[in-house]
């Protein structure tokens, strides 16, 4: 991968926690929790944290003169290694900023990107994050150490000549960036070719929505059984995993998990991992994973609902979890959630709660899909080849020259055996 600005944090850092005039205080709160958050799960120390009220953006530094000044008196007393910005700012920006603070300085995007650029284990999902901080850094090269800038001597004659090293450093990255466009591209034809098998296998699929670190690879592992990594910070899981299930009806189903969901997540990323949330479009049925023991987990609902609805994918939820029920941090949240038109399932990990309720919703969901048939014919091999492809076979009768068939088909399928 390409050595980017993004991966360089490191140390203890000040963080700047910018709030907008006009925010309510128990938004700005919240905020300030998640960039913590955020923060603490790259591993860094906030010595400090300037607590900075945006009036009027300004164009050079976003923030104004004073404020500045006031943060160029705390890198000097506290003598960080870095300064991290909660807000979004522009290539112009970050220079000024560090040109005045004398340190480095990333943006909310840069953390996000860095936290990628660590849980990032799928040779796909590496190739996403590559290509998303080559875009974030190249209209930064000119912010880079002066060594870039200092003229490159060339052949005499030659085109180019004098040519500064960061505009060969540019052309590097957007030939990368292009080598990276193709790669994600046949990458995405093999998950799509993938996910063309199972819509016709007619096998039912699910998948697991929310917001990052609610708790949805925890129940991934309880329903199936599986070892997914699981992990008590955000964004542990980067990379789509789908994996096989039978509910208790003796149905087999498939049950994806998905990258979580974060307020405000840069349009890149969300571009970057736009073939992860296929997935979600794809799925017959969603359901959305919801931490009530998150200080804002209404809120957090409410952004995993706007994002499904930008997807197309908000008329798929079925079912809502109401994860981590063994600590509920606001009565008031909760009971909104409960209060949300979904089926609701109430589960907890931590006590081994919820789990056999949640196969029970999502059997009933399949209910609506699917249907069970009995069928005697004469004895034929290719009928009941036919069935175990098209459904599941529960029970299989040899009698005198002849042969019952107990299966479980979808609906439109029945007529094919029925007729």
């Amino acid at each position: 991968m390409i050595a980017l600005y993004t991966a360089i944090m490191e140390g203890e850092v000040i963080l700047i926690a910018v709030r907008e005039s006009d925010e309510p205080e128990r938004k700005g709160f919240l905020r300030e929790a998640e960039i913590r958050s955020l923060i603490a799960t790259l591993g860094l120390n906030i010595i400090y944290t300037a607590h900075l009220t945006l009036r009027e953006a300004r164009s050079s530094t976003l923030i104004g003169k004073g404020q500045v000044e006031a943060l160029q008196e705390a890198v000097r007393a506290y003598e960080p290694d870095e300064a991290i910005i909660d807000a979004s700012i522009t290539p112009r920006q970050e220079k000024n900023l560090e040109e005045a603070l004398g340190i480095p300085i990333s943006d909310r995007e840069a953390v996000i990107l860095s936290i990628f650029f660590q849980n990032a284990r799928s040779r796909e999902a590496q190739l996403q994050i590559e290509k998303a901080e080559a875009e974030y850094l190249r209209p930064r090269l000119a912010n880079r150490e002066a060594r870039l800038s200092q003229q490159r001597g060339g052949v005499r004659g030659a085109k180019g000549e004098g040519e500064r090293k960061i505009e060969l450093e540019r052309r590097m990255i957007d030939t990368r960036i292009h080598q990276l466009e193709r790669e994600i591209k046949a990458s995405e034809g093999v998950r799509r070719t993938q996910r063309g098998a199972r819509e016709r296998s007619g096998i039912f699929t699910f998948a697991l929505v929310g917001y990052t670190n609610a708790g949805k690879s925890t129940i991934l592992n309880a329903l199936t059984g599986s070892d997914v990594l699981s992990e008590d910070k955000l964004f542990a899981t980067l990379d789509t995993t789908t994996r096989s299930m039978k509910l208790p009806s003796g149905q087999k189903v498939l049950l994806s998990d998905t990258v979580g969901f974060i307020s405000e997540l840069p349009a890149p990323l969300v571009k970057a991992f736009s073939s992860t949330l296929e997935e979600a479009l794809s799925a017959e049925a969603l359901i959305i994973v919801a931490d009530a023991s998150h200080p804002d987990a209404l809120g957090c609902l409410r952004e995993t609902e706007n994002t499904l609805k930008e997807l197309g994918a908000l008329d798929k939820v079925r079912i809502l979890v109401i994860n981590k029920t063994d600590y509920i941090y606001d009565d008031i949240s909760y009971a909104a959630l409960r209060s949300s038109p979904y089926r609701i399932v109430e589960t907890s990990m931590k006590e081994g709660k919820g789990i056999e309720e949640l196969k029970k919703a999502m059997m009933e969901m399949t209910d609506e899909a699917f249907q069970d048939i009995t069928i005697t014919s004469p004895c034929s091999t290719s009928l009941i080849s036919e069935l175990y492809h098209d459904g599941t076979v529960r029970e299989v009768e040899y009698g005198d020259g002849e042969v019952t068939v107990k299966a479980r088909l979808r609906k439109e399928l029945v007529g094919k055996y029925l007729r």
